[in-house]
């Protein structure tokens, strides 16, 4: 549940507006903490700050404290400050201190407390409250409160990295509700999304510690588990879903017991080797085998290997060797301008042309080349095909081909003499810089997109473009735009998937597109799947979009004989 700002506010000092301002100037003296103090006149309130009050005080010349020294407080307040009821949300209270007037932008914000009286939040508390929501958002699911799929399986592939050096023995649970096809066309969706929420309830008060449950989405439920090597795992799994069945089964009277679910529950226990995609695919298999058998059931999987058609350790051992033989291929999808559907740039997608396993996706082996530490070679890679391609097509087909290159680079490149390799490259390429935008990764730590910033300044005076991708996935691109001169963001894809249909998805979308257009920067969409979406966007101003509903990721002979078709103006994303 987003958070009130109550939650933040402080006690506010008050001050009499017939005060003088030498008196109130000795206050701030005597109190270094005090940012703000609230001024009351006959049943309204003002607010002085204190950076503009000491500006005040100092004024032209030195003279300014002898000016205001005697006059009331009253004429240094502002009177119009911004007001808000103690359950105002942290999104909607950043929206609205955002697009204050710039004097104003940054000034603390008055607080009606629940119980009487005034507190004050300031700017930077409230932001940072906003940049740690995102980062819950990110893991949360947000009707159950349980973790989201994706950490889940990023949970999961930690749990099977620390396994595979002779650690416990890694276990999921999958379950997946029985009777809610019945439940939401009786009922409606409003009572199945009850029916979740206990769901979700209920799974976190049978987990025990170490154990993770989340809701992968729709009716499908997980927990991430452990067995110790020296434990016997059948019986110890058996219990386990067991356990889980039980709770999901359990009537509290809560509820109306006309719509309470039951659960398929399947269960899979690594063997000497773990890969999380096996065992979650093992798990369902499982669970379906349960629900196969009528429901309200546990099947189980005991000892199982990595590998269902190949094995990714061999994969992650052979990534380098990808480049090395040439089996790496891009797939490039536009970014498109919203206004007339124009291609402004395309973003370079790497994939791996495998002589055995076929077309792999960097979901595959991406997180193998990681732990490997292979990711600066694909980037670099990358970055020489993507500007190469440019400026290839290019010569083919002039005005037709993309006007810009969209490339994304890893935390450890940017930890590197990254600055010096895109130098070269554009050299070598041809291509010119403006034409070269880098993605930066939302899961880039502060530490080292700060380190990166001088060598992403040396870019940008070279005309390089820069973009912030996944905007709202965590907090580090959040705290980072003040202090990085960048170009544009991109909007996560998780909250334009929930744009329609989740209000609070809604107003983040709003919010992240209003604070990219107060920064002056370019605002783009990321997984756009409708016509719907897209025009949910267009109203909330967003100028550029990418997504399947606009093109998939394809190779760039496809894409361009597209463009070649459709060429018209570009624009700058």
């Amino acid at each position: 549940m987003a958070t009130g700002i109550g939650v933040l506010a402080r006690e506010a000092l008050m001050v009499e507006a017939r005060q003088t301002c030498e008196l109130l100037e000795a206050m701030f003296r005597r109190r270094a903490d005090l940012a703000s103090v609230v001024v009351a006149d006959s049943g309204r309130l003002g607010l002085v700050m204190r950076g503009a009050f000491d500006q005040t005080m100092s004024g032209p010349y030195g003279y300014g404290r002898a000016l205001w020294g005697p006059r009331p407080v009253a004429m240094a307040a502002d009177w119009s400050p911004l007001r808000l009821s103690a359950n105002t949300t942290v999104a909607a209270a950043s929206h609205l201190l955002r697009t204050r007037a710039e004097q104003h932008r940054y000034d603390d914000i008055l607080v009606d407390l629940d119980g009487g009286g005034i507190g004050t939040v300031s700017a930077a508390r409230l932001f940072d409250a906003l940049a740690n929501e995102f980062a819950d958002r990110a893991i949360r699911d947000e009707l159950t409160g349980l973790v989201n799929r994706a950490h889940f399986l990023d949970l999961l592939v930690a749990a099977c990295g620390s396994a595979d050096f002779g650690g416990d023995r890694v276990v999921v649970v999958f379950l997946d509700l029985d009777g809610m096809k019945r439940i939401n066309d009786s009922r409606g969706h409003q009572a199945g999304d009850l029916v979740l929420a206990n769901v979700g309830r209920q799974l976190r008060e049978a987990a025990r510690p170490g154990e993770v449950a989340a809701r992968l989405g729709g009716d499908e439920f997980a927990v991430l588990s452990r067995i110790p090597r020296q434990v016997a795992a059948e019986p110890t799994a058996l219990e386990l879903g067991r356990r889980y069945l039980l709770a999901i089964a359990a009537r509290d009277g809560r509820h109306d017991p006309a719509v309470h679910p039951y659960a398929s529950v399947g269960v899979a226990v690594s063997g000497q080797r773990s890969d999380p995609q096996t065992l979650v695919s093992e798990a369902d298999m499982a669970m379906y085998r349960a629900k196969q058998g009528g429901g309200n059931q546990v099947e189980l999987a005991v000892g199982v290997e990595a590998g269902l058609g190949w094995d990714l350790e061999a994969v992650d051992r052979t990534v380098a060797q990808a480049v090395q033989y040439g089996e790496l291929r891009m797939h490039y999808q536009p970014i498109v301008r919203i206004a007339d559907r124009a291609v402004v740039s395309v973003e370079a997608l790497v994939r791996w042309q495998h002589p055995t396993m076929g077309l792999i996706s960097p979901g595959r082996f991406l997180p193998g080349a990681r732990r490997g530490g292979h990711l600066p070679l694909l980037d670099r890679w990358v970055l020489q095909q993507a500007c190469t391609d440019l400026v290839e097509r290019t010569a083919r087909l002039g005005a037709a081909a993309p006007p810009r290159v969209n490339v994304n680079l890893s935390p450890p490149t940017l930890a590197g003499d990254f600055d010096g390799l895109v130098v070269s490259t554009l050299q070598r390429s041809g291509l010119r810089p403006d034409r070269l935008r880098l993605e930066l990764p939302e899961d880039a730590d502060l530490q080292t997109l700060a380190g990166a910033g001088p060598r992403l300044e040396r870019l940008i005076a070279h005309g390089v473009g820069v973009t912030l991708d996944d905007m709202g996935a965590g907090s580090t691109s959040l705290r980072y735009l003040s202090t990085l001169t960048i170009h544009g963001i991109k909007i996560d894809q998780a909250f334009v998937a929930g744009l329609l249909h989740n209000p609070r998805d809604h107003t983040v979308v709003k919010l992240l597109t209003d604070l990219g257009h107060g920064l002056g920067l370019h605002v783009t969409a990321e997984g756009v799947e409708t016509a719907e979406q897209l025009s949910a966007l267009a109203a909330l101003g967003v100028g550029y979009a990418q997504g399947y509903h606009l093109a998939a990721p394809q190779p760039l002979d496809a894409l361009c004989s597209t463009l070649a078709v459709t060429a018209g103006g570009h624009g700058r994303p």
